[in-house]
């Protein structure tokens, strides 16, 4: 098992995709920071609803994987988890490389595993890259500092992070935002081995987790919103802007692993029944 993961991690590590992508991750970061530092000249404004992650960014490099985070979870990670995990088995079916990969002495649920660990992995791997690359531009352009949010409105009520529940946090927060795509590994994945085309994979993949951001917005909907696999993936901001450690947060993990057994079980249900013609 172990060989298998590591011959699919370096086929999948060492494509251009996956470099263009790692280069996109850290030179994102930077832009952002030199935005914020740009935005800091400006004079403040305020609004009845406090300071933003961007606004507080400012006060200290640590914070700003943080307001990195919060502005790329929402799409740009989306889409890139969605293209690893998408691209997981069917690649190799319109490559015409499945079918001899089966003809090794591998049981097909292990190489499906093998597969779905491997895009896993990367996928962290890409949010844990973009909040390090935070990390590191803040440090230089703002240095290591506590924070101190306001209340809403500038009225009091506000409090202080220092910076060892600054670092714990960005922690939590990278680790809450890397397993909030666990759904969106499992729709790729069985996605991927219902067609032997990546882009349709792909495309199926993000275009599920826009549907459900834009179904989540109508509040119409109700409680049955909670069902929806990006309705929580804002939860860990709280930690910053609120200084709570959210029950949404609880929430979202279990609403993640109901997704992957879910799917992630007919993924495996249909891939050991698929015909592999390619």
């Amino acid at each position: 098992m172990m060989s298998l993961i590591r011959t699919e991690f370096t086929k999948a590590a060492v494509r251009m995709r996956s470099i263009i992508i790692a280069v996109l991750l850290v030179g994102l970061p930077t832009l952002i920071v030199i935005a914020i530092n740009a935005r800091g000249d400006r004079p403040s404004r305020h609004d009845g609803n406090g300071d933003g992650l961007f606004r507080l960014a400012s006060q200290s490099g640590l914070l700003v994987p943080a307001a990195v985070l919060s502005v790329t979870s929402g799409f740009l990670l989306i889409i890139i988890a969605g293209t690893l995990a998408g691209d997981s088995v069917a690649s190799d079916s319109s490559w015409g490389n499945l079918r001899f990969l089966l003809m090794r002495p591998v049981p097909r649920g292990r190489l499906l595993a093998a597969k779905a660990f491997v895009a896993a992995t990367l996928i962290w791997a890409a949010t844990i890259l973009i909040a390090a690359a935070g990390l590191v531009a803040g440090i230089a352009m703002f240095g290591v500092h506590a924070v101190t949010v306001p209340g809403i409105g500038g009225l009091g009520g506000g409090f202080s992070l220092t910076t060892g529940d600054l670092l714990v946090r960005v922690v939590a927060g990278t680790a809450y935002v890397a397993f909030g795509f666990t759904a969106l590994l499992a729709l790729g994945t069985l996605f991927s081995t219902l067609t032997d085309t990546a882009a349709s994979a792909i495309g199926a993949t993000i275009g599920v987790y826009i549907v459900s951001e834009i179904l989540d917005s109508i509040s119409q909907l109700g409680v049955a919103r909670y069902g929806f696999p990006t309705h929580y993936l804002g939860a860990w901001e709280t930690m910053f802007t609120q200084n709570t450690y959210s029950r949404d947060m609880i929430a979202g993990v279990v609403v993640q692993l109901c997704y992957l057994v879910v799917f992630g079980t007919a993924a495996l249900l249909w891939f050991k029944r698929k015909d592999i013609r390619s």
